[in-house]
């Protein structure tokens, strides 16, 4: 249901038509001439389509006046308000360029976030975008990009650049060995890690 709402139309210095008579209202647009006692009646949309229509007239009048007066032909001042319109059309955001932009930025930020905190987990360079790519397929609503590196480093130590456990020779190459024992030491050390 359209809320409608009443405008009464009173004559240019009247006494705001007291007597319900709306006899000279010549361009006053009164559409609801069939009302008792002269009220028009509009809905809200049709008020504001016409004030925007006698804001654009009286804009364009006011414009056509001032380039009349700098001496400008009507061809001219219709160029010139062609131009000018064109200027406002041009001056007007693009919502949908501007949203598009910023979601590109957070796209950015965000992967430049992922690259660091998989570079802090000792990710190598060569590896990172393959990195990102399955890390990225594993997030979704319940799995966040940090819990997802965890579980697919823990997963694939080899990407971080430690694939295998260090083990250090130093105790066992100080007996007095020198470097042809540091060889055996090594070899036994795996024999043992094998289970001979």
């Amino acid at each position: 249901m359209k809320k409608r709402m009443n405008l009464q139309l009173f004559e240019d210095g009247a006494g705001a038509g007291a007597d319900g008579g709306q006899g000279n209202n010549t361009g006053s647009g009164n559409g609801g001439q069939g009302n008792a006692g002269g009220q028009a009646t509009f809905s809200f949309e049709q008020a504001e389509e016409i004030a925007n229509a006698r804001a654009h007239r009286a804009e364009q009048s006011a414009l056509r006046s001032y380039f009349q007066q700098q001496g400008m032909t009507e061809e001219q001042v219709r160029q010139a308000l062609n131009d000018y319109r064109e200027r406002q059309k041009a001056n007007q955001p693009n919502a949908e360029k501007l949203q598009q932009e910023r979601d590109d930025a957070l796209a950015k930020v965000a992967q430049m976030e992922n690259e660091k905190l998989l570079t802090s987990k000792g990710v190598r360079a060569d590896d990172l975008d393959y990195v990102m790519f399955k890390v990225s397929r594993m997030v979704d609503e319940k799995t966040a990009f940090d819990k997802a590196a965890e579980k697919f480093l823990k997963e694939n130590p080899r990407f971080t650049g430690k694939p295998y456990r260090v083990m250090s020779t130093s105790a066992q190459a100080g007996d007095g060995g020198g470097a042809g024992n540091s060889n055996e030491d090594i070899n036994a050390a795996i024999r043992r890690a094998a289970g001979r």
